[in-house]
């Protein structure tokens, strides 16, 4: 299991390997050979070739496993890898050599192959180009392959460090999604209790949609639409004709994501900020240009009501997150606009 393991997660190093074996050989063929005549190739020689890489390729990834515990808190990878380099490098000169005294002593041939000092130099002298070449390879498979994994590794903290950030973005406007309804319920029980009656059986309604969908990192721009239409329509109980809700047709929503409240928040804002009436209704429109824009002509109040803004500063944090830009607001004396950035997918480049 553990070498169908090792197969598996390195099936393509090899491939490029066994390959790389075969242009090696006859490379070193065909650099010795005279003339054609001189060229001599056998079938055998790639296969050796190849075994001998692979199995420096074992010698290597283990002892990178191994010394990567002692070297984990080092500053600078390259440099880690250059100790493994070394490390391996000792381990495979001794490793052959002794490998090949003990052959030569079990066939008798020591003095034969060690006979001189250029001899002992030129198979040494190969066997460092040998490593350098096979080795090096390796070795800087595995460096890319740690590298991958750390940004991959990376990137999925990144994720889920900003889905955290989400959830709790979302989690605060939850509460001031209820409190500002509540407010509101609040003045109409005093007002008008028939009115009082049907604002709250309205509200239970999208209360429980909103705790369903605050769950939820993103929803289509139909879903919410729609919630922000029916939050609208709750609004229009106590605001009858001061405020106008004007969707335009342009907006494509089955290929828009959003995250939850985003257009609600905005239309809560218009609301909240500005006192419309009959004759001078606050005017709110929801159109897509360059983003979707949420815009809303100015009724000023007579008393201006306070804000901190946690609204509006947790929507554009939500959109860093989710976009890496933030939501553009323009205001004139007359006029108030929120563009959100678009949200990118498959099918919304």
């Amino acid at each position: 299991m553990k070498i169908l393991k090792f197969y598996n997660e390195h099936k393509k190093f090899l491939l490029f390997l066994f390959i790389f074996s075969w242009l090696f050989t006859i490379h070193h063929n065909i650099s010795t050979a005279n003339s054609w005549e001189d060229f001599v190739f056998h079938m055998d020689a790639p296969f050796w070739t190849f075994i001998h890489a692979f199995l420096l390729f074992i010698l290597i990834d283990f002892i990178q496993k191994r010394a990567s515990k002692k070297y984990e808190n080092t500053t600078s990878s390259a440099w880690k890898y250059l100790k493994f380099f070394g490390i391996s490098f000792i381990f495979y000169m001794l490793a052959k050599n002794i490998f090949g005294i003990l052959i030569s002593v079990a066939f008798d041939t020591l003095a034969r192959n060690y006979n001189s000092s250029f001899q002992i130099t030129y198979k040494l002298f190969y066997q460092t180009i040998d490593f350098i070449i096979f080795g090096g390879i390796s070795l800087a498979y595995l460096y890319s392959k740690e590298n991958r994994n750390y940004r991959k590794r990376l990137s999925e903290y990144v994720i889920s460090n900003s889905k955290s950030k989400i959830q709790q973005l979302k989690a605060q406007l939850n509460p001031h999604f209820l409190f500002n309804n509540l407010n509101i319920l609040d003045q109409l029980i005093d007002e008008d209790t028939d009115k009082a009656s049907d604002f709250l059986s309205h509200f239970s309604e999208l209360y429980r949609y909103a705790l369903k969908t605050a769950e939820k990192e993103l929803i289509s721009l139909r879903e919410e639409l729609t919630f922000t239409q029916n939050y609208f329509e709750l609004m229009e109980t106590k605001y009858q004709g001061y405020y106008k809700l004007i969707v335009a047709d342009n907006i494509n929503a089955s290929s828009i994501i959003v995250p939850p409240f985003c257009l609600q928040v905005l239309v809560e804002n218009a609301i909240v900020h500005n006192l419309g009436t009959v004759q001078n209704p606050v005017m709110i429109h929801i159109s897509l240009e360059n983003g979707i824009k949420v815009s809303n002509n100015k009724v000023k109040q007579s008393r201006k009501k306070k804000s901190n803004g946690v609204a509006l500063k947790n929507l554009n944090k939500q959109f860093q997150l989710l976009t890496n830009n933030s939501i553009i607001i323009q205001e004139s004396e007359y006029d108030f606009t929120i563009t959100l950035p678009l949200i990118k997918t498959n099918n919304n480049d």
